[in-house]
């Protein structure tokens, strides 16, 4: 599987999503705290780090032959990825501004991002 196969695969592995939800949600209770070295560590160290290795050394071709894979393989595009990216930003901006409401509007976002393709999928060609 060639890099950049592996780059979009990963993201779907149980032990990526389930770092990113964990150290996401935590990264927001550290920017309540308006703890911003730790919050900054915690949103992105963890995950890219995770992500590294896991590109260096796991193999993908489960996630690319499930049904999750052939959604992202067809969905999960740049911008998709750049609209996650903003919705955590949000997220964590709910989080220093102490506000649930930005804060459910920034998961909103990245629900969106990750659902798109199954409320858009007939329309998208």
């Amino acid at each position: 599987m060639i890099p950049k196969d592996k780059a979009l695969y990963h993201q779907i592995h149980p032990f990526k999503l389930f770092v990113d939800f964990a150290t996401g949600f935590l990264a927001v209770y550290f920017f309540w705290l308006h703890d911003i070295v730790t919050g900054v560590l915690v949103a992105f160290l963890p995950s890219i780090v995770i992500s590294l290795i896991m590109i260096w050394t796991m193999d993908f071709n489960k996630q690319k032959n499930s049904r999750f894979g052939k959604y992202v393989a067809r969905f999960m595009t740049r911008q998709k990825e750049n609209l996650r990216l903003a919705g955590f930003a949000v997220m964590l901006g709910g989080g220093w501004y102490q506000s649930w409401g930005i804060i459910i509007a920034g998961f909103v976002i990245v629900l969106y991002s990750w659902t798109y393709g199954l409320f858009y999928h007939s329309k998208v060609q």
